[in-house]
């Protein structure tokens, strides 16, 4: 079954990653920023 997200949860993740962003002066802050929001996607994934 295909999960839809909402409005909702679309603006909660978009602004997870803006705040995420927002701070970064450095591309090495921000490449930091990247790895730390890849490793949350891993681990909200359910396992199949």
């Amino acid at each position: 079954m295909e999960e839809v997200m909402t409005d909702k949860q679309m603006e909660v993740i978009i602004n997870l990653i803006a705040d995420k962003f927002a701070n970064c002066k450095t591309m090495e802050e921000v490449q930091k920023a990247i790895s730390e929001l890849k490793e949350m996607a891993k681990k909200d994934k359910p396992s199949e």
